[in-house]
């Protein structure tokens, strides 16, 4: 079946190499929390002892700079 020949079968997903000094501490953290713990805004809020707005907008400003540094990046 064509559905099957698309199908994912390893979930594996190679990481990007972000150089260390692009982002923050927090914005790496809040990053981790997000993506590789697969925690929610309130969660990782409760757990840094910062407000849910601060987790957006430091999850936005880590995502510019990484938007940035790989389309400077491309060929």
């Amino acid at each position: 079946m064509p559905e099957q020949a698309l199908a994912v079968e390893d979930r594996h997903v190679e990481k990007l190499k972000i150089p260390p000094d692009l982002l923050t501490e927090r914005q790496t953290l809040i990053l981790k929390f997000l993506y590789d713990e697969e925690r929610d805004v309130a969660e990782i809020a409760q757990v840094l002892k910062i407000d849910a707005q601060t987790v957006r907008s430091t999850h936005h400003k880590a995502l510019l700079r990484l938007r940035e540094y790989f389309r400077d990046e491309s060929p």
